[in-house]
């Protein structure tokens, strides 16, 4: 049996050892290369040919974006799986543009995870049957959940996390109300609305400090959005809570 061939680029020595660990063979993948960054896998790459790159996007000497864009350009059918930390949400957007099929979060990502990303990059491979992710839908919406309440602080909108988790925005949208029951934009008003309640109960952080850790900029306008949830202001909302 020809089984998937694929290369993991990172400097840090423990995640290369944890993705060697992976069991590739059981699931018909053959791990042919290790790297500690973008030029070194290039090298590779051209020696080994492999099918699907699974690489860090901050690395010394070529970074992730970089070694993405010439991989690309070398071989344009590649898959890429990126590995990416929170603080790297406007790369991994810059990742998606130039071609990246997926993610996986540093530290939080489990075998199974990884599994679902490989075979999404597998299903893209010239000759492989495209389908729906019917099985990933779960899948997918518990991750686009985990990257909403670990960036409640930033602007995203339902095409942002659509893309980070691989699917069309109409389709995402679709799929997130099915999962959760909730239209995309209520759910995430909601979480910013309950993470505000939680630091306005147990924090010493100032009213408009609560707005901006919950991606409000605006003071009035996150007022007027709390009032609206809570039936009362944040200030009042604390006083009744203190």
């Amino acid at each position: 049996m020809i089984r998937t061939k694929v290369i993991v680029v990172d400097d840090e020595v423990p995640i290369r050892e944890n993705l060697r660990a992976f069991s590739w063979a059981r699931h018909d993948f053959e791990l042919v290369g290790e790297a500690r960054h973008g030029q070194e896998a290039l090298e590779i790459c051209l020696s080994k040919q492999p099918d699907i790159v699974v690489t860090d996007i901050v690395m010394p000497v070529m970074d992730g974006l970089r070694l993405t864009s010439r991989l690309k350009e070398w071989k344009p059918d590649v898959q890429i799986i990126m590995l990416t930390c929170h603080s790297d949400f406007e790369y991994a957007r810059q990742a998606l543009v130039l071609g990246a099929c997926d993610f996986l979060l540093k530290g939080t990502y489990h075998d199974e995870d990884l599994l679902a990303s490989l075979a999404k990059a597998k299903s893209r491979l010239p000759g492989m049957p495209q389908q729906e992710p019917q099985a990933d839908k779960r899948y997918e919406i518990r991750r686009a959940v985990a990257f909403i309440r670990e960036h409640l602080k930033e602007s995203f909108g339902l095409q942002e996390v659509a893309s980070y988790v691989g699917l069309s925005a109409n389709y995402f949208g679709q799929v997130f109300r099915k999962e959760t029951g909730e239209v995309f934009q209520d759910y995430v008003k909601r979480e910013r609305m309950e993470k505000a309640a939680h630091l306005l109960r147990n924090s010493h952080l100032k009213v408009y400090e609560v707005a901006s850790e919950v991606g409000f900029p605006n003071y009035r306008y996150f007022t007027d959005v709390f009032c609206k949830q809570y039936g009362v202001s944040p200030r009042e909302f604390r006083g009744g809570h203190g």
